[in-house]
């Protein structure tokens, strides 16, 4: 499954450009906050690195299923 690029806008908007990551075994600061650089989606380096999550796999491509993460909290949630 594949969010749409409106999908992620949306949620990068909500996100105002940070990772909404909420898992408290990441070592984080609830919620992470990492502030993000946009043109850097799908990145695993470099300053602001992120990508799209389901958080519920299985559970659709919707704006309510999707959260922004950084790079780090993205690789620790597989």
């Amino acid at each position: 499954m594949a969010f749409s690029e409106q999908t992620i806008l949306e949620a990068w908007n909500r996100a105002k450009g940070r990772c909404e990551c909420r898992r408290s075994t990441h070592n984080h600061a609830i919620p992470c906050n990492k502030e993000l650089v946009w043109e850097n989606r799908g990145r695993e380096t470099g300053r602001g690195a992120w990508e799209a999550h389901h958080l519920v796999s299985g559970g659709g491509d919707t704006l309510s299923n999707c959260q922004i993460l950084c790079w780090n909290c993205h690789k620790l949630t597989f």
